[in-house]
């Protein structure tokens, strides 16, 4: 890295506004006046890049994903892909918890500023992404039918009558049964799925119907009881389905 041309690029482009600091043999702290809601700066170290003298490289050595932890799980599948997608969107890469953009020097200043608006972004997921965590409870059930229960040949959006008017999340087989899985988010998808199961008692159908909740204790009490009484099985959470249901089948189809 050629610290000179580097402190000379920030330097012009902001007017002196940022410092530098030596952590460590090659290492540099970048001081910007780029701050977290807390109020905590971001943090910002510059160090070689393997690109070559011309390129530095922009990074936070984990800090961001370890600020994100305390308020924030991204060990589930979605919320992986979700803070991948930040990354792509905003040219940031990541390694072993570090995120980090090689910039060319003579780009420094945009590069630093757009590594910022990333880790600014990283570090709000919490906030932004809710409704997004939030939906995220039907992917997750979606990857662990689709991944973990493979030997109930499992088929998504199944319409069992013919003006598939009336659908279900998830058809399994299990021998010669059938059972008909619903993911349920708030009291207007309990309705509906309480719908359905009526429609397909009328019509004869025989299957077992499991009905896995994101939080059942969210739902109004008349959403509760319509649902108990129309539906065989049903999971209180996704962690509750994700640890009994492959037995909970065994046993209900037997």
């Amino acid at each position: 890295m050629n610290l000179a041309k580097v402190r000379n690029t920030l330097g012009q482009a902001t007017a002196g506004a940022v410092n530098f600091y030596e952590r460590r043999q090659g290492i540099h702290q970048l001081i910007v006046p780029i701050f977290h809601e807390d109020g905590d700066m971001v943090d910002v170290y510059l160090s070689d890049s393997p690109k070559g003298e011309q390129y530095v490289r922009i990074c936070d050595f984990g800090m961001a994903l370890m600020r994100l932890s305390y308020t924030f799980d991204v060990t589930t599948p979605t919320h992986e892909r979700i803070l991948s997608d930040i990354l792509a969107n905003n040219g940031v890469q990541e390694s072993d918890g570090n995120l980090y953009l090689d910039a060319p020097i003579g780009m420094i200043y945009e590069s630093v500023l757009q590594f910022t608006g990333c880790v600014l972004k990283v570090c709000s997921m919490d906030y932004w992404s809710r409704e997004s965590v939030r939906n995220a409870f039907y992917d997750d059930l979606a990857d662990f039918i689709s991944n973990e229960m493979k030997r109930f040949s499992p088929m998504r959006d199944h319409a069992p009558l013919e003006d598939d008017l009336y659908s279900v999340d998830w058809l399994l087989r299990h021998g010669d049964r059938n059972l008909y899985v619903f993911g349920v988010r708030g009291d207007d998808k309990a309705r509906n799925v309480t719908i359905s199961l009526r429609e397909f008692q009328k019509a004869r159908l025989q299957f077992v119907s499991l009905v896995v909740h994101e939080d059942m204790e969210d739902l109004a009490r008349q959403s509760v009881r319509y649902l108990t009484k129309n539906a065989d099985k049903q999971y209180q959470t996704l962690e509750d389905f994700q640890e009994t249901a492959a037995s909970d089948i065994e046993r209900v189809t037997a």
